[in-house]
C-alpha cells in the first residue's frame, strides 16, 4: 500500500505496481500531498514545492516545541501551587493536632483549679463557721469572766466585814470568836483573790478566743475569696479550651482542602507535563522530517539541474 488508492491510481495513470511511478525517488502519494506530477520526473517545481514543505514542517515543529515548552512551564507553575498548598495543608494540620492537645491539657488544668476551687470555698466555710463557734465559747468564757469578779469581790467585801466584826469582838474581849472571825476572814480573802484571778484569766482567754476567731473569720474569708478567683481562673481556661479546641477543628478542616487542593494541583501538573513533553516530542519530529525534506530539496534540485 503506497498510500494512493488504486481508483486514484487508474485516474491518474500512475504505475500500480510502483509508489514512485515517475521513478525519480519521491513516493506518488508525496508528490499528490505536495501538488507536483507523480508522472514528471524531472519537475521542477519539486524542490521549491518539498522546500517550502520543509519550512512549514519546520514552523510547526518549532512552534509545537514552544506550546511544549510552555506547557511544562505551567506545569511547573501548577506544581509550585501544589507544594505550598501541601505544606500549608501539612502546617494546619500539624497546628490543628496541637490546638486539641493545648485544649485538652487546658481543660485538666480548668478541672484542676475548679476542684481546688470548690476546696478552698468549702474550706472558707468551715473557718467561717469556725469563727462564730469560736466567738461564742469567747463571750461564754467573758460572761464568766465577769461572774468571777463579781463574786470575788462579793467575797473580799464579806472578808473585810468579818475583820471589823473580829476587831470588835476582841474588843469586848472574846479572843478565841475574834481569832476565828479573823481566820474566815482571811479564808474568804483568799478565795476572793482567787476568783479575781481567775476572772482576769477568764477575760484573758475571751480575748485569746476572740482573737482566733477573728483569725479564723479572716482566714476563712481569704479561702472563701481564693476559691472565687480559683473558680473564675477555671472558668476562663474552659472557655479557651473550647477556643483551641474549636480552632483546632478549624485548621484540621482547612488543612484538609489544601490537601486536597495540593492532589489535585500535583494530578494537573501531571497531565500537563505529558502534555509538554508531547509537544516537544512532537515538535522534535517534524523539525526532523523538516531537515529529512530539505535533504530530498536539496537531491531534486541537483538531479533537476
Amino acid at each position: 500500500n503506497d498510500g494512493v488508492t488504486d481508483a486514484d491510481e487508474v485516474q491518474l495513470g500512475l504505475d500500480s505496481n510502483s509508489n514512485d511511478s515517475d521513478g525519480d525517488g519521491i513516493a506518488d502519494s508525496l508528490e499528490i500531498t505536495m501538488g507536483t506530477d507523480p508522472l514528471d520526473p524531472t519537475n521542477k517545481e519539486m524542490a521549491d514545492v518539498i522546500e517550502t514543505v520543509a519550512e512549514e514542517t519546520a514552523i510547526e515543529g518549532l512552534e509545537e516545541i514552544a506550546e511544549g515548552t510552555a506547557t511544562l512551564a505551567d506545569a511547573a507553575d501548577v506544581a509550585a501551587v501544589g507544594k505550598v498548598a501541601l505544606a500549608a495543608g501539612a502546617s494546619d494540620l500539624t497546628r490543628a493536632v496541637d490546638a486539641e492537645i493545648a485544649s485538652d491539657r487546658m481543660a485538666a488544668i480548668s478541672d484542676t483549679v475548679a476542684a481546688a476551687g470548690i476546696v478552698d470555698i468549702s474550706e472558707g466555710a468551715e473557718m467561717l463557721a469556725a469563727s462564730e463557734d469560736v466567738d461564742t465559747l469567747s463571750a461564754m468564757v467573758g460572761l464568766m469572766g465577769v461572774e468571777d469578779l463579781e463574786e470575788g469581790l462579793e467575797l473580799a467585801r464579806i472578808a473585810g466585814e468579818l475583820w471589823a466584826v473580829s476587831d470588835v469582838v476582841d474588843l469586848l474581849q472574846m479572843p478565841v470568836l475574834s481569832a476565828f472571825l479573823e481566820d474566815r476572814g482571811e479564808t474568804l480573802q483568799q478565795i476572793a483573790v482567787d476568783e479575781i484571778l481567775r476572772a482576769g484569766s477568764n477575760r484573758a482567754l475571751s480575748q485569746a478566743l476572740a482573737a482566733t476567731g477573728n483569725e479564723f473569720a479572716e482566714l476563712g474569708t481569704d479561702e472563701h475569696a481564693e476559691g472565687l478567683v480559683r473558680l473564675a481562673a477555671s472558668q476562663a481556661m474552659a472557655d479557651r479550651s473550647e477556643e483551641l479546641a474549636e480552632a483546632g477543628v478549624d485548621l484540621a478542616a482547612k488543612g484538609v482542602v489544601e490537601l486536597a487542593t495540593a492532589d489535585a494541583a500535583a494530578d494537573l501538573a501531571a497531565g500537563l507535563a505529558a502534555e509538554g513533553i508531547v509537544e516537544i516530542a512532537e515538535g522534535a519530529s517534524e523539525l526532523g522530517a523538516a531537515d529529512v525534506l530539505e535533504e530530498l530539496a536539496e537531491e531534486v534540485e541537483e538531479e533537476t539541474d
